[in-house]
Order: C-alpha cells, then sequence, then structure tokens
C-alpha cells in the first residue's frame, strides 16, 4: 500500500510539473522594439519591374549544352535599366559570368557585414500544363502567374527594391552590405562555392547571412491560425544514390521472383520504408514550442515538457508529411530503368534514390543504412549478397547537412524584430529546411546563415514551387518588399 501511494504521488507531482510548465509556455517576444521600412510601402511601380524580370526566363539547365544564354545575357542590362542608383552605387563582381556579387559600402567598413542573397535562376517548364503562359507575369484574380514568383525571383526583387529606395534616400548602411545572387542554384552549381572563395580570398567574413527558405507560413501544424515566419537555421544534406539489382534475365514469358526488376522493386521499396529513427533536434524542439504557445493547452502540455515526450514526439511528427522531413533522412525513389523491351527480362534493372540527410547524422551514415537494407533483401530474397549494390550515382554532388545557426541570440532576433514590423500578426519560430539552397555554402565563412523568404507562403503556395501555375498574390508579393527595406534600414540596431 505504502508503494502504491508513493507511485500515485510521484504521478501528481509530475502531471503538477507538466501543467506548470505548460502554462509557462508563452510565445517569444522580440527583445527590442518591432523594425518597420519607416512608412515605405511598395506600390505598383514595384510590382511592374518585378513582372519584368519574371519574363526574362532565365531557366537553368543540369545540361550545359540546353542552356539557353540569352536570357542570362539580358539579365544584368535589364536590371541597369529597372534600378539605375543600385548599379551605380555598388560594386558589382561577376562571379562564372552570371553570378553577381555586389559590395554596398557601408559607413564603418571594421564592423563585420551583412550578406543578403537569392538566385535568379528557375527550374524548367518542360512538360508542365500552366492555366497562363508561365513568362509573361499576367496578372489573374489578384495574383501574378509566371515561373520564379514563388522561387526565387521575389526574393531577388526584394533586395533591390530595398536598396533602390533606401539609396533615393540617400541612406548609407552602417557596415558592408553583400548582395549574391547565383545563376545556377537549381542545378546544384559551383557559383555559390565560387562567390565563398571569392569573399574568403578578400578577407571577408559576414557577421549574417539572409538567404531564401523559410516563408511566412500560414496553415501550420498543432492547430496555429496566426502565421508564423520559419528561419531555417539549418538544411538536410543531399546525395544522389542508384540502386542496382542483377539477375539472369531472359524471356518474359518465364519470369522468376528475383528477376532483376522485382529484386530491384523489393530492395527500394525496403529502403524507402526504412529511413532510421526520428530525432528532435533542439532546433526542431524550438519550433514546437513556439508553434504550441500558440496552440492549445493540450499541445502545450506536450511540447513543453520535451524532456518526457521527446521520444513520442519524434514518432508523431516522422509521420506527417511537412514534418516527417525534418526529423529524419529521407529517401526518394525518382528514376527506374529496366528492360529496354516490353517481353524482354533484362539482367540489369536500376533505380534513382534522391537522399536528403538530417542534420544530425552524414552522408556516409545514411550510405550505411541504405547498403544494410539492400543486403537485408537480398537475404530474405535467397539471394547473392552482391545482387543488389548501392553506390553514389555518377556526377552526383555531396552536400553535408548544414551546421545548425544560433536562434537565441541578437542576430536572430534582428529577424524577429524586422518580421514584427511587417507582419505583427506573425511568430517566428526556428527550423531544419528540408531542401537545399546555396546558403550552405556561405557557412563556410559564417556561423549565422539564416534561411527566410519574407513572403506569405500558404498550403497551397508551398505546393506550387517548382510545378505548374506558379503565383504569388500581389499584395504578398508588395508586404514581402517592405520586410527587405526594413532589413536594410533598422541595421543600425543589428546588435553584432
Amino acid at each position: 500500500m505504502t508503494v502504491l501511494i508513493i507511485v500515485l504521488m510521484a504521478i501528481a507531482m509530475l502531471v503538477v510539473a507538466c501543467v506548470a510548465r505548460a502554462a509557462a509556455l508563452k510565445p517569444t517576444l522580440p527583445m527590442g522594439s518591432p523594425i518597420d521600412a519607416g512608412g515605405y510601402h511598395a506600390g505598383d511601380e514595384e510590382v511592374e519591374r518585378f513582372r519584368t524580370l519574371l519574363r526574362i526566363p532565365t531557366v537553368s539547365r543540369d545540361d550545359p549544352a540546353k542552356l539557353d544564354r540569352g536570357p542570362f545575357d539580358r539579365w544584368v542590362p535589364t536590371l541597369e535599366r529597372l534600378y539605375p542608383r543600385t548599379f551605380k552605387a555598388l560594386e558589382l563582381t561577376r562571379i562564372d559570368r552570371y553570378g553577381m556579387l555586389m559590395r554596398w559600402p557601408g559607413r564603418d567598413p571594421s564592423l563585420a557585414p551583412v550578406v543578403m542573397m537569392a538566385h535568379h535562376d528557375v527550374v524548367p517548364t518542360d512538360g508542365q500544363d500552366w492555366t497562363h503562359p508561365p513568362f509573361a507575369a499576367e496578372i489573374h484574380d489578384g495574383q501574378i502567374w509566371a515561373r520564379g514568383t514563388l522561387d526565387n525571383k521575389l526574393c531577388f526583387c526584394g533586395c533591390m527594391e530595398a536598396f533602390e529606395h533606401l539609396l533615393a534616400e540617400n541612406y548609407v548602411p552602417p557596415r558592408d552590405i553583400w548582395f549574391f545572387s547565383s545563376c545556377c542554384e537549381e542545378t546544384s552549381g559551383p557559383t555559390a562555392d565560387n562567390a565563398v572563395a571569392w569573399l574568403r580570398d578578400h578577407g571577408v567574413r559576414p557577421c549574417m547571412v539572409l538567404d531564401e527558405g523559410g516563408a511566412v507560413a500560414t496553415g501550420v501544424p498543432l492547430g496555429v491560425t496566426s502565421p508564423m515566419a520559419m528561419v531555417g537555421v539549418s538544411e538536410k544534406g543531399h546525395v544522389d544514390v542508384t540502386v542496382t539489382a542483377r539477375g539472369t534475365g531472359g524471356h518474359a514469358s518465364a519470369p522468376s521472383r528475383n528477376d532483376a526488376t522485382r529484386l530491384l522493386a523489393r530492395a527500394v521499396e525496403r529502403i524507402c520504408a526504412n529511413p532510421g529513427r526520428p530525432q528532435v533536434a533542439d532546433a526542431v524542439a524550438a519550433m514546437l514550442q513556439e508553434l504550441a504557445a500558440r496552440g492549445s493547452f493540450a499541445y502545450r502540455i506536450v511540447f513543453a515538457n520535451m524532456w518526457l515526450f521527446r521520444p513520442i514526439v519524434g514518432r508523431i511528427l516522422a509521420s506527417g508529411a511537412e514534418t516527417g522531413p525534418m526529423v529524419r533522412s529521407t529517401y526518394a525513389l525518382t528514376q527506374l530503368a529496366g528492360s529496354p523491351a516490353r517481353n524482354v527480362l533484362p539482367p540489369e534493372a536500376t533505380a534513382n534514390l534522391n537522399v536528403r540527410v538530417a542534420p544530425f547524422e552524414d552522408v556516409a551514415a545514411s550510405l550505411v543504412r541504405i547498403r544494410a537494407q539492400a543486403a537485408e533483401e537480398c537475404r530474405a530474397s535467397g539471394v547473392a549478397a552482391d545482387a543488389v549494390s548501392v553506390e553514389i550515382a555518377e556526377n552526383s554532388l555531396v552536400n553535408e547537412p548544414s551546421p545548425f545557426s544560433p536562434h537565441d541570440d541578437a542576430r536572430f532576433d534582428y529577424i524577429r524584430r524586422c518580421v514584427a514590423g511587417v507582419y505583427p500578426e506573425a511568430g517566428v519560430c526556428p527550423y531544419v529546411q528540408t531542401s537545399c539552397s546555396d546558403s550552405r555554402s556561405f557557412t563556410k565563412i559564417c556561423d549565422h546563415v539564416y534561411r527566410f523568404a519574407a513572403f506569405v507562403y500558404t498550403p497551397v503556395a508551398r505546393g506550387l514551387i517548382h510545378g505548374a501555375n506558379e503565383r504569388i498574390p500581389v499584395d504578398d508579393y508588395k508586404c514581402g518588399v517592405e520586410f527587405y527595406v526594413a532589413f536594410v534600414r533598422g541595421l543600425d540596431q543589428l546588435g553584432a
């Protein structure tokens, strides 16, 4: 009886402690006052400049022989016409012919500079069914329809508009501002790495980098009704892997269980279904707590007590389409190749897995897991261990996960203050970016690299990235431009 009483008392104390922590969980507020755009409001002229640049089809290609260089050749001359003050005041250095690295000299060269980033290349529209032409930048139902409206000419133009507006006011930033835009981000080209090498050779070590990535997201998890500015503090690694299965081959009239194609299908399904145990990184835990602070008390009970519920939370998040990739590596089956004829069993079949590596492991660990699952399928199928092989795909880049940038210091809070000045209804939280960006290159010279496109992205918008009918509401574009004006205008208040 005494033991039962002790157990019940312990449970009661645990419940009280969890409830108390939940009650104390509040949204994080900026440490300083909000930073706004100083009365600036983007108008129709900014929208027309955006549309002009959207009409230039700067489509990057994996195969350089298929690259149409004409649009890239027109890019800078068009910018010089649209943003004359910017191209008079900022020094332009070309990186790899079409990449742009620009310096806006600040008042105090002894202060570490800020880097603002974007990319002006876009993915192809080949084979997609668009309601309106993808490079006409037409406005329908209050939205601009064009490739690049969400990824990533909006960030590029946001920066350009901020520079042009503030230069018209004779503004001089307190420290140097560097602006970088890649011409091959969508193909994981070398331009970002080459820009970083140039900066390092010239002794430039930024105090902060702001690139694309997260956004002011609506429709976020946990029943949160307010928008949340999701600021990426790390991003997953990336590698493509070729899985090859081998069999005897032959005529399709005499199939067997271990034909190369069937063995391959079972192997890749086993690999994709076993991506490893989920882990909730500190940045993800902080994200969940920020979301829960705006959600129901039941959510606060769970996420204010991650010391108790972290394993359960990891498993719950792993089951979500948007949250799962934040807590584990993922293996996506993207390509299959087998027989060249319908009635022939091939002696060899291959698959491509697009692997996104979680920040708590590396590419090597992910490959070990893939090979272990392939070997397990060979054992289960009763075939030789080398019947299924796993290798890094030919010409695949190997990108390790990015290190975590701080999400609890003055530089992260500076972003929070700018969000508060432009999107006062929005919360701010860190998160792990599941896609790759050029900002991973800048982690070599900066410990504070943040991935945030300062525009509203609804669930619909998030689903349109790289897809047909990419579009952005005109008013959302205008509001996002105001964030970049605020970000540059308030740099005197950056405590770094």
